[in-house]
């Protein structure tokens, strides 16, 4: 559907996402309605006990304040999604104050709309980072028409944020604003461990390209954030580590993850680890021969994160549209084709299969580990592609 819609004149494709999108948002109404099943219910919390002087890393605290049954978004009741402690880094928690300011539902559907025009701008930054503004729509149709997308709204998780702060890197990176696209980037630091790749690689190539303020701009937000959240709580870096190396490695197998998926199926994370190792080793021998633009190596550290990060959901595989504007802008099958296939019938499949298969997302937890080996793959046949001809493959 989606291939086809892409191929439609431009009337049909933009009420096709038109329709998407209006779909979708009735689905982000109904998740601001039952907000206590949703994941900003945990972000939430973590901030009203912050002013109210409470520990999101006691786990005693944590339970109390996110016990209870709730309608979700069918009505069915069901607990809240928060089991544990507070799973981010305290300036997360910092970062959503403003969302408590308001009643429930109205932070709730504040927040979706943030999600949504979140989105929408890292779409169109994207595009214009490629050197393709004329893309967008068609990247906009992929990305509402992901698994991805609409788990993020459905959750009322931080994809949307976070690809709209890759996008504007992405974008400031192409325009040689170095400064400004650290800065954005800083931004995956409210959710570290899906970017974290990301948020080592560039600084180091940053650096190494004597782009000190890109570098500066990535660490500063890190030391800034740091420093103002010791200053409230000196303890919580050490709480964190405990919910992480705790109750959260215990969680990894129910994670959408290579490593989760390994634990499922073999009992054991090591072949996760191996398989994962193993891709982002395979990808990078793939793209050992090109000179990547700063916007190939954001996208692809981007991917590698998640391909690497033991702890995810499907969601967190929005930040894989970076990658997919890569493929977008090519023609033939490499281009739509291939998009079509990895954005949107490979995720969909593979999360069809839960409650058969895999984990409680089916076998989502391959989507980035496909993904990042079917870009550095195309990256590689594009290098290979003799000059003179190398116009017929870009879109």
């Amino acid at each position: 559907m989606i291939r086809i819609a892409l191929g439609l004149a431009k009337p049909a494709r933009n009420l096709t996402l038109g329709c998407l999108l209006l779909a979708t948002a009735a689905l982000g109404v109904a998740a601001a309605r039952a907000y206590p099943t949703t994941d900003l219910f945990c972000f939430t919390t973590a901030a009203r006990l912050l002013t109210l002087g409470g520990d999101p890393y006691d786990a005693a605290t944590w339970a109390a304040a996110t016990a209870g049954t709730f309608p979700d978004y069918r009505g069915v009741p069901r607990s809240s999604p928060c089991p544990g402690r507070f799973g981010y880094p305290l300036w997360t928690a910092f970062a959503i104050l403003p969302v408590t300011w308001l009643d429930p539902f109205v932070g709730a559907l504040a927040w979706q709309l943030l999600l949504f025009l979140a989105t929408g701008l890292g779409v169109v930054a994207l595009a214009r980072a490629v050197g393709k503004p004329e893309k967008a729509v068609a990247l906009g149709l992929v990305v509402v028409s992901s698994q991805p997308f609409w788990l993020t709204v459905l959750n009322a998780q931080f994809g949307g944020v976070l690809l709209g702060a890759v996008g504007i890197s992405a974008s400031m990176l192409a325009a040689r604003r170095y400064g400004s696209a650290g800065l954005a980037l800083g931004f995956g630091w409210l959710k570290p461990h899906v970017v974290v790749l990301a948020l080592a690689a560039l600084p180091i190539r940053a650096l190494a390209r004597h782009r000190q303020r890109m570098a500066f701009a990535i660490v500063g937000v890190f030391a800034l954030l740091l420093v103002i959240s010791l200053a409230f709580r000196p303890t919580w870096p050490l709480e964190y580590a405990t919910e992480l190396l705790g109750n959260r490695r215990a969680q990894t197998e129910t994670s959408t993850s290579l490593i989760g998926l390994s634990m499922v199926l073999t009992g054991s994370a090591l072949f996760g680890l191996v398989v994962a190792l193993a891709a982002i080793v395979v990808a990078a021998v793939l793209i050992g021969g090109r000179d990547l633009t700063d916007v190939e190596a954001l996208s692809l550290a981007v991917g590698a994160s998640l391909v690497a990060s033991p702890y995810l959901g499907s969601h967190d595989q929005l930040l894989l549209a970076p990658c997919w504007m890569l493929l977008l802008r090519l023609r033939g099958w490499l281009g739509t084709p291939l998009v079509t296939l990895l954005a949107v019938a490979v995720p969909w499949s593979l999360y069809a299969m839960k409650g058969s298969i895999g984990g409680p997302e089916g076998l989502s937890g391959l989507v980035p580990t496909i993904t990042l080996l079917a870009v550095a793959f195309t990256l590689r046949r594009e290098s290979q592609v003799p000059r003179r001809t190398r116009g017929d493959v870009a879109a």
